[in-house]
């Protein structure tokens, strides 16, 4: 039986909006359970005790900003963190894709809800032989947005009949960070576009194109 595990992570809320502009991102990573990822995660596990960390989870936005856990430690070393996480993600047997809400088009939760759900379902059935090549679908979310989660629920049930849900810990799956590094990364390239990279994320990217070339080149070799 062959089973796909999908991993999700979102940045924004729905909210009232704070500052705009605004995006409503929800990353997607997919991985196929006949490849084995477990020398990969034994090899960045072993790779981030040996610089020095002990952290079980991986927040990018944390890292970047030198927040919580990270908050101790410089920006060479959180950048050595980052490159560990660029490095599992391409070391990985695993397909990504992220669907972006422009909140000028979904300024209330209604509107966003619709327009989440429509972009999600439009992406599902745009591969939908992806999908069918599985007879099992597990979607793993920490549940941290009911809203999200209700939105997950039905887009899935509806495309697709074999699929089941589980809440996850970011902490226990590595896929869930590599998740949320996407869709970091997704929203960084937003940013970047647009001139409105903040100071910290500035200072964190300080070489000349190393956000375009080194991080968001490579990760657009995984998109589904």
């Amino acid at each position: 039986m062959k089973k796909l595990s999908v991993f999700i992570d979102e940045s924004g809320d729905f909210g009232e909006i704070k500052e705009r502009p605004a995006c409503y991102l929800v990353t997607f990573v997919f991985h196929d359970q006949d490849n084995s990822i477990a020398q990969q995660v034994k090899k960045l596990e072993e790779s981030v005790k040996a610089a020095g960390f002990d952290v079980e989870y991986i927040h990018t936005g944390l890292v970047i900003r030198r927040e919580e856990v990270f908050a101790g430690y410089s920006i060479d070393e959180r950048r050595k963190l980052l490159y560990k996480m660029l490095n599992f993600v391409n070391a990985c047997p695993v397909f990504h894709l992220t669907v972006v809400i422009d909140r000028k088009e979904a300024a209330d939760r209604v509107s966003l809800s619709g327009k989440l759900a429509k972009a999600i379902s439009r992406e599902m059935g745009a591969h939908y032989d992806f999908f069918a090549g599985f007879d099992r679908i597990t979607v793993y979310y920490d549940n941290g947005q009911s809203e999200l989660s209700t939105i997950l629920n039905a887009v899935f049930s509806i495309q697709f009949s074999n699929v089941e849900f589980r809440k996850a810990e970011p902490q226990k799956y590595r896929l869930l960070q590599a998740a949320d590094f996407i869709c970091t990364m997704e929203l960084l390239k937003i940013k970047r576009d647009e001139k409105r990279l903040s100071r910290s994320e500035e200072q964190f990217f300080y070489k000349p194109q190393e956000l375009k070339k080194t991080f968001l080149k490579s990760l657009d070799k995984k998109r589904l």
